[in-house]
């Protein structure tokens, strides 16, 4: 279902495990390593986005895998891409800081 004025984040989207044709948008060195939902609406609330997870939702194509996608209202015209860089930035650093 397309929500107006959201975009749909799915893990998928940032995974650098996954092809391009199973779902990743980013390049595989912007990326990260298996992020989850979870992790997606930390990141989105971190960088003030207004974010929803629905933790039913299994992406179609992988539908097996791990549930969850977050909806995230879009400010101004920002495009998905911009983002999903932000989030998966912000995801890296995290991690990061944890292993520290």
């Amino acid at each position: 279902m397309k929500r107006e004025g959201s975009f749909l984040i799915w893990p998928v989207n940032i995974d650098s495990s996954k092809t391009r044709s199973e779902g990743r948008v980013l390049p595989k060195d912007k990326a990260v390593d298996s992020p989850t939902a979870e992790e997606i609406l930390d990141a989105c609330r971190e960088l003030s986005y207004d974010a929803e997870l629905e933790g039913d939702k299994r992406y179609p194509a992988l539908w097996w895998g791990r549930p969850g996608r977050v909806a995230v209202r879009k400010k101004g015209n920002e495009k998905k891409r911009m983002v999903l860089l932000r989030i998966a930035s912000s995801i890296s650093k995290k991690r990061s800081m944890k292993r520290k």
